[in-house]
């Protein structure tokens, strides 16, 4: 995802050398914009997805080809200049992390998912990992929770869906997806099972 949205901020993946960055503004932030606006940047290599928390709308996590997630605490007033120090760092996946989702009803709770075939769900206040869930043979493509946050299903490049027990390292159940070559999304239906 290039871009994401708070009730107070929306923030832009920006292509950067040396390491990646992204961009947040306020939404009240329209027209002709600056050419160089101030930056969050702290990761090392290209960002790949970007989430604003659910609860908090001036936190947001960062993941990128450097393997980390990261999260930031955003001044309310928005920022004056580049910000490079994180509020938390969450290390522990050995390859690049594509893909963020925090969790919908517990505060602090969020998935990362990572071209080494795992699902991290991280306590974001102390930086650790409480859950890993295996089980991938190929690239995580998307992860989703339920609207309740009892559930989480994947899409993976091994053209399966897999539907998992956050509390659980092994799926719940497996389903064959599209035989295609295109990545692959898997979603809840609004207020279904």
């Amino acid at each position: 995802n290039l871009l994401d949205a708070s009730t107070k901020l929306w923030g832009c993946i920006w292509e950067a050398g040396g390491g990646g960055s992204f961009v947040a503004k306020k939404h009240g932030a329209f027209g002709k914009g600056e050419a160089n606006p101030p930056k969050i940047a702290g990761h090392k290599a290209t960002i790949l997805d970007i989430k604003f928390s659910p609860f908090n709308p001036y936190i947001v996590a960062s993941s990128s080809e450097d393997c980390m997630v990261k999260i930031w605490s955003l001044p309310e007033d928005g920022l004056t200049e580049d910000m490079t120090e994180e509020a938390q760092l969450c290390k522990g996946h050995k390859r690049k992390v594509g893909g963020l989702s925090w969790h919908p009803t517990a505060d602090n709770v969020l998935a990362s998912t990572a071209t080494d075939y795992l699902v991290k769900l991280w306590d974001v206040e102390t930086g650790d990992v409480k859950t890993e869930i295996k089980g991938h043979s190929n690239i995580i493509q998307s992860a989703a929770w339920s609207h309740d946050g009892a559930l989480m299903i994947t899409a993976s490049k091994d053209k399966k869906l897999r539907l998992f027990d956050p509390r659980q390292q092994d799926s719940l159940q497996e389903w064959k997806s599209h035989d295609g070559i295109k990545g692959s999304r898997a979603l809840f239906a609004p207020e279904g099972n």
